[in-house]
């Protein structure tokens, strides 16, 4: 993990140093350079760190099949060569020398910073333009450290240091140049093993001669002057001390460098281009170098949104046939004003023949209220041969499909049936006029009919739809008591969604029946009675059962055979199915 890291902040600070050398060294632009300096340094050591996390769905593991051995077993015994452990152990080798380069970078920093202060306290200084100037023997050439000018006391006192260089180091302290060497002096101290950190030093204490010599120039106007006065200065009777490490100097490197971008004036074009040159490199960087990760998204049984397809148009949710222009509209109003869009699931099933045009035309519709899950079922899906892909890449935009059977045609016109048959409408009129004529309260409803029915209507136009027998209003199941206040919206056409075969529903008495008691009060009753209550299944106790229905109003209650001795009271959140 660490030489990873160490690896991409490596590569990370050769781009940004190469695209300074090239692109931004040369140029007047100083104030710029040194604040690109110091976030390409800085980036160097985050972007490796960042870490992008994409959600993706979680995929069902698939089971593969593993053909046993019938090969004997053989008595032969198999040598196995044991590796030799080493007794030098590399790895602690490395973090010693690691170590002790931190150790000795660290202490020269401190000793060049015990160094400065000694010469701070131990010398006379006055402080004059904002600066306080410390004034030494030895003969060194003038430096800056903070805003503590050094100079040479005899050169002072003869008042033969040139007024350019006082300036010079001024503008080192005005500008605080040694928070950045400072900066660049710890940096070193952690990876002192990198040798872009050296690059980076160099660059940052040459851009600080470059934002001095500016200073100057801008206040004489001279450059042949200024020059000249380096030149000579630089060759006066100095003797050949060093100055310390930490702090900026003025010297002799790069002095033909500084020459030369001292005459450069960048053009405001030219600043702006070369800035924007930035933002692809940065993205190259970030792309290249950070860490992507991805995780997988689980999504709640109760957050998924259950869909049948009944037609090219029209789509059944719940006991609400909709066409899919209004799909947006009934997830937002019903489902997503409970739960977030994005841990929500759409799952569709269609029972006939799908085209897949009309599976991307439902799944635009239903990302439209941002959910982006959505898996599809089908017995058949048909696809014209251009549409077929392979190797389709997961993202969380994609619609999963499982299909039985997948048919390819030749053009689009071969599948899509834009009405029923003649067969399919005989079909449809005889089996709607069998129940349009029956008595709604006395019917025999057979859950094969209605699929049937409901099959053929989906398929049918709107002229045929009008011309047809209307949809037979059957009867819902038995409901489970209304919660106090609670009202019921209106059933479309084909509300049973679980029908099976059912005999006549017993008529109502000629009386008004009494006013059901409140499900609580209900429960209550036969947990007095002994009663074993049953809730999706699974057996719980009456006190659970109680706090189940104060908890939730729509809990589906069936009572039947309660009548027994120790009556059965069954709890679900489904609707409840009458068999015959």
């Amino acid at each position: 993990m660490m030489l990873t890291f160490l690896l991409k902040s490596t590569a990370c600070m050769a781009i940004f140093m190469v695209f300074y050398k090239l692109v931004l060294e040369k140029e007047s632009i100083h104030h710029f350079k040194r604040f690109f300096l110091l976030g390409a340094l800085l980036a160097s050591f985050i972007i490796p760190n960042l870490v992008f996390i994409e959600y993706i769905d979680a995929v069902e593991p698939t089971i593969n099949s593993i053909t046993p051995s019938t090969d004997p077993i053989s008595d032969a015994v198999v040598a196995q060569t044991i590796p030799q452990t080493s007794f030098f152990d590399w790895q602690l080798m490395l973090w010693l020398i690691y170590g002790l380069g931190v150790i000795g970078f660290g202490l020269r920093f401190i000793a060049n910073l015990f160094r400065i202060r000694l010469r701070i306290k131990k010398n006379p200084k006055f402080k004059e333009n904002f600066v306080t100037k410390v004034l030494l023997n030895q003969s060194l050439p003038p430096h800056t450290f903070l805003n503590y000018v050094f100079l040479n006391q005899k050169q002072h006192e003869e008042n033969s240091i040139p007024q350019e260089v006082l300036l010079h180091e001024e503008t080192h302290a005005i500008q605080r140049h040694s928070l950045d060497i400072i900066f660049i002096e710890l940096a070193q101290v952690v990876f002192w093993f990198n040798p872009f950190i050296y690059f980076f030093k160099s660059s940052i204490k040459l851009n600080h001669e470059f934002l001095a010599d500016k200073a100057v120039v801008n206040k004489n106007k001279e450059y042949s002057h200024y020059q000249n006065t380096i030149l000579s200065y630089l060759s006066y009777d100095i003797e050949t001390h060093q100055s310390i490490g930490i702090a900026n100097a003025i010297n002799y490197s790069s002095i033909k460098k500084r020459f030369t971008v001292m005459k450069t004036n960048t053009s405001k074009k030219s600043f702006v281009f070369r800035s924007l040159l930035l933002l692809p490199l940065t993205a190259l960087l970030l792309f290249g170098f950070s860490e992507h990760r991805q995780i997988k998204r689980e999504v709640a049984a109760d957050h998924i949104i259950t869909m049948e397809l009944l037609s090219n148009e029209t789509v059944q949710i719940q006991n609400d046939i909709v066409q899919f222009n209004e799909v947006a509209q009934v997830l937002n109003k019903e489902y997503l004003s409970t739960y977030d869009f994005e841990i929500a699931k759409v799952e569709i099933t269609a029972d006939q023949s799908v085209h897949l045009n009309t599976i991307n035309d439902l799944s635009k519709e239903i990302r439209t209220t941002g959910i982006d899950l959505i898996e599809v079922f089908a017995n058949e899906v048909i696809m014209e041969k251009n549409q077929f892909k392979e190797k389709i890449p997961i993202t969380p935009t994609t619609t999963k499909l499982h299909a039985n059977r997948m048919t390819m045609v030749e053009n689009n016109a071969q599948f899509q049936q834009q009405s029923a048959t003649r067969e399919e409408m005989k079909e449809y009129n005889t089996l709607a006029k069998k129940y349009n004529e029956m008595d709604r309260n006395h019917m025999t409803i057979k859950k094969s009919e209605v699929i049937r029915l409901k099959e053929i209507y989906g398929k049918m136009s709107e002229k045929q739809r009008a011309d047809a027998e209307p949809f037979p209003d059957f009867p819902p199941p038995p409901p489970a008591p209304p919660a106090p206040g609670a009202t019921k919206p209106p059933m479309p056409p084909s509300a049973i969604t679980n029908v099976k075969d059912i005999k006549s529903i017993v008529p109502p008495g000629p009386a008004a029946p009494p006013v059901p008691p409140k499900p609580v009060e209900h429960i209550k009753k036969m947990a007095a009675k002994g009663a074993t209550f049953m809730f999706n299944g699974k057996e719980i106790t009456a006190k659970k059962a109680i706090e189940i229905m104060e908890n939730n109003n729509k809990i589906n209650i069936d009572s039947r055979g309660s009548k027994d001795k120790k009556p059965i009271v069954r709890l679900s959140v489904d609707p409840i199915e009458i068999d015959n």
